[in-house]
């Protein structure tokens, strides 16, 4: 069974291989992805099924627009950039599990604005957000 932790600098190359292999990420985005986790390091969450093996990832990023936060009559925002699990672990409670974590910490944060886009093809990621309340 996997657990959900929070990201540790050690996970750093685990999470950009486990990346390329989920999303088809291009090299280029490697920068974009830490400089995502430098900026904002507690948003940063994997899950392991193991000490060696990293199943899963999400991260997000805090929501710095005027207009985005305005409109929403919010103070502080975040959005859901990316949350991965590696297809034999999926239906395991694991992404919710992420989640849960990420939530506790927004609202440490007194974050009250949480976005999250989901491509349309995605019909199970898109039930899985409307059970948390997106």
């Amino acid at each position: 069974m996997a657990r959900a932790r929070r990201f540790e600098v050690g996970d750093v190359e685990s999470v950009l291989a486990r990346k390329d292999t989920l999303n088809g990420m291009q090299r280029g985005q490697r920068r974009t992805f830490q400089g995502f986790h430098s900026a904002n390091p507690e948003f940063f969450f994997v899950a392991e099924a193991d000490k060696e093996s990293l199943d899963s990832y999400m991260e997000a990023n805090l929501i710095l627009q005027r207009k985005v936060l305005a409109k929403w009559k919010s103070g502080k925002g975040a959005s859901v950039e990316m949350l991965a699990v590696d297809e034999a672990h999926r239906r395991q409670g694991i992404a919710s599990s992420l989640l849960t974590g990420l939530f506790e910490v927004f609202k440490q944060k007194e974050i009250d604005l949480v976005t999250q886009s989901v491509p349309v093809v995605e019909v199970e990621a898109m039930k899985l957000y409307g059970k948390l309340g997106f």
